[in-house]
């Protein structure tokens, strides 16, 4: 790129952001390496440069482009919202966050397409990936009822058979309630199979922050269940309160082998 060429692009750049800042030999450096042209769009190549190199403002106005986008591809696609939440709460953290082992992944972007293409894009391909998961894992409440770690008892039995729905319900609400982060979480564990330690580096925190966080989510769906229980029940019969005190019992064990316990090595 000439001289002339790149001050044309910087003026372009700069007039689209004027509160982006970016060292600009730096970012004649980045499309020397791309062995820019004309074809370049230099306005977007300069916000997603800004964004890699952690400029706020930069990061402020790609991750409204990526809230936007997603918005259109769920849409488009008729994601539901909670899908559509998570996609950009992953996508946050792999295209904006910096991490130590290697820089954001919008550093990646060459302004051949536009920027907001090459988000909706990304936004569509983890939309697709999250629907995909969440049709191969099997639904956490149907393990509920069914833990091998309480004795058996013909009354419980009883019990577990008529309250399933309600029981079903009541875990669907809790796990409704969850943070988007929170949900992420969930699904890294569960049907990514990330590990404690993993999860740490992803989110750029010690490990035991994790592990806090995902035993906070278990503590917040067994609450959540068992108040939704007892307000869908009442506890003014002994069996209501039967049921209830089972939802609790029930919902600390599965819920803890689904997540993994405190004790978990993993943990």
């Amino acid at each position: 790129m000439t001289d002339a060429a790149f001050e044309h692009a910087l003026a372009t750049a700069r007039e689209a952001w004027p509160a982006v800042q970016v060292d600009a030999a730096a970012w004649r450096a980045a499309l020397a390496a791309l062995d820019a042209d004309d074809a370049l769009l230099a306005a977007d190549h300069y916000l997603a440069f800004a964004c890699a190199q952690g400029d706020p403002a930069a990061l402020a106005a790609c991750d409204a482009l990526l809230v936007r986008e997603a918005g259109f591809a769920a849409d488009g696609a008729r994601i539901a919202p909670a899908l559509r939440d998570e996609a950009i709460q992953i996508l946050r953290e792999q295209l904006l966050a910096r991490r130590a082992d290697r820089p954001p992944a919008i550093g990646g972007y060459t302004g051949r397409g536009a920027l907001r293409a090459w988000l909706r894009v990304s936004v569509s391909r983890e939309l697709v990936r999250l629907a995909k998961a969440q049709q191969r894992v099997v639904a956490l409440e149907d393990h509920l009822l069914a833990d091998p770690g309480i004795a058996e008892d013909p009354v419980l039995e009883r019990l577990k058979h008529e309250y399933r729905t309600e029981l079903a319900n009541a875990f669907r609400a809790a796990l409704g309630e969850l943070t988007p982060r929170d949900r992420t979480l969930l699904r890294y564990q569960l049907i990514d199979g990330l590990t404690i330690d993993e999860l740490g580096t992803l989110y750029k925190v010690h490990r035991a922050t994790a592990a806090r966080w995902l035993q906070k989510i278990r503590e917040d769906l067994v609450e959540g269940t068992r108040s939704r229980m007892a307000a869908a029940l009442g506890v003014d019969t002994e069996e209501a309160a039967s049921i209830v005190r089972l939802v609790q019992s029930q919902l600390d064990v599965s819920v803890i082998r689904h997540l993994g316990g405190p004790h978990d090595p993993g943990a």
